[in-house]
């Protein structure tokens, strides 16, 4: 539409493009005789494709007049300039200083977890401040083209040709469809946005900067964005991350200062094999863990592989194999015996032995190829063991669950051994025997403050 050196209106000259976008083309510009750097924003009306480009135009600049935020740069001017062919529209605002997030990410920056918490509190911020107002104003485009960041670490937000005001479309029926795919929340393809749509867009963003891909290229899992394996972050920001990302809005964070909240609150205390609260600090998942586990507040997906060989599967097969080749001696003695004088109840006694003894092995081999998957929600749960082929598995609902436990499934040279004990009313089903001591702590407090959490919030 323009080129550098052309003169607008006789007050600004264009300096080169910045970006292009659904509701127009933005120029740097220099604002003639104050010598100051502006964005100026044009739209060209015989180069609408529909008429809605117009009235976002409109309403952006209807918007920005009245924001008042030291990071949303400053509105300045909104004109026309006709000619025999055209009408070309302008908003002319502050020209933030810096680079988007998109441009650094293509320039090979790599962020750290501190920078991401740092942008993502700078946003919030700001978005904290446009869900405030009367009626609240959802920018419904937060990408990372439209993030500016200063060289002192400053944040920006641009581009408000996608904002709504929340009383003008969200309540009607058949809104339009607007923002950038693979940033969206789920609700905006219906074309309607509410404030949790702008936490999602931010979360997604954060999800790019983190991995240097589109969200829209990360796997995904039931509508999910299955990010967790493409991220090497705490697992509490992980976590701030999936409550940001639900696809289901009742699931999702809802508010900026609900958000800030979360990413920045102290670390939930520990709780204990009897659910009490032990005051100890939150625990991390033990370094070289092969376990999977994703948690929200209204879902706990657990999948734990077989461990392989532990100190743990070695330890019990060694005394598995001992244990069984003793009582089979001792079970050949007495059969010999019980031929020699026929009383043929003796063999009979070594039949508990052998149970314990078939039990041992079992661990050990669920241990070494057996496979469990957890899953929980508000309604339901399901524990699913898979052993070559075999599978059991068990159902029932969240309300009948009490607190996991750690009880002793065997004792070994005198010593208990634990396993993760899901209780059920008057059932119980124990899991991850052969876990790490540190393995089955951290997944206690998991579990145990998913329920917790979960009735909190039904």
């Amino acid at each position: 539409m323009h080129q550098s050196g052309d003169v607008i209106s006789g007050r600004y000259r264009i300096v080169r493009l910045l970006g292009t976008g659904g509701s127009g083309l933005t120029y740097e510009a220099e604002e003639i005789g104050l010598k100051r750097q502006v964005a100026l924003k044009a739209l060209s009306l015989r180069g609408l494709q529909d008429w809605k480009q117009l009235e976002l135009f409109e309403r952006e600049a209807q918007v920005l007049q009245n924001l008042d935020h030291p990071a949303i740069p400053d509105y300045i001017d909104y004109f026309q300039v006709d000619s025999e062919r055209d009408r070309r529209f302008y908003i002319a605002q502050e020209l933030a200083e810096g680079q988007s997030l998109a441009a650094l990410v293509e320039a090979g920056w790599r962020v750290s977890e501190a920078e991401v918490k740092q942008i993502a509190l700078a946003v919030l911020k700001i978005l904290d401040y446009l869900h405030r107002l009367n009626p609240p104003i959802i920018h419904r485009d937060i990408k990372p083209q439209n993030i500016i960041r200063r060289e002192d670490g400053a944040i920006f937000l641009v581009d408000f040709g996608a904002v709504q005001h929340v009383y003008h479309s969200t309540i009607s029926q058949g809104g339009t469809v607007v923002g950038t795919y693979g940033y969206m929340a789920p609700e905006q393809f219906r074309g309607v946005a509410y404030p949790s749509s702008d936490l999602y867009s931010l979360a997604a963003t954060l999800l790019f900067l983190l991995t240097h891909r589109s969200p829209a290229d990360l796997p995904q899992r039931r509508l999910k964005i299955d990010f967790r394996s493409e991220i090497n972050t705490s697992p509490e920001l992980a976590d701030w991350l999936e409550s940001m990302l639900e696809p289901a809005m009742e699931d999702r964070l809802s508010t900026a200062q609900e958000s800030i909240a979360a990413l920045t609150q102290p670390r939930s205390p520990l709780v204990s094999s009897s659910g009490a609260n032990t005051g100890a600090m939150r625990r991390h998942q033990p370094k070289g863990s092969q376990i999977k586990l994703a948690r929200t507040r209204s879902q706990l997906t657990l999948e734990i592989p077989p461990v392989g060989l532990r100190t743990e599967t070695l330890t019990l097969g060694g005394f598995a194999i001992f244990w069984n080749g003793f009582v089979l001696l001792w079970t050949i003695g007495a059969t010999w015996g019980a031929a020699s004088s026929g009383f043929w109840i003796f063999p009979l006694f070594s039949i508990p032995f052998w149970l314990v003894g078939f039990g041992m092995a079992a661990f050990v081999l669920n241990g070494l190829l057996g496979r469990t998957r957890l899953e929980i929600n508000w309604k339901q749960f399901r524990l699913e063991r898979q052993l070559l082929g075999w599978q059991r598995q068990v159902s029932g609902e969240f309300r009948d669950l009490a607190p996991f436990e750690l009880r002793t499934a065997y004792s070994q040279d005198e010593r208990p051994v634990k396993a993760i004990t899901l209780v059920e009313g008057i059932n119980t089903h124990k899991f991850g025997t052969m876990l790490s001591s540190a393995e089955k702590e951290w997944l206690l407090q998991e579990l145990n403050q998913f329920i917790e959490t979960a009735r909190e919030h039904r």
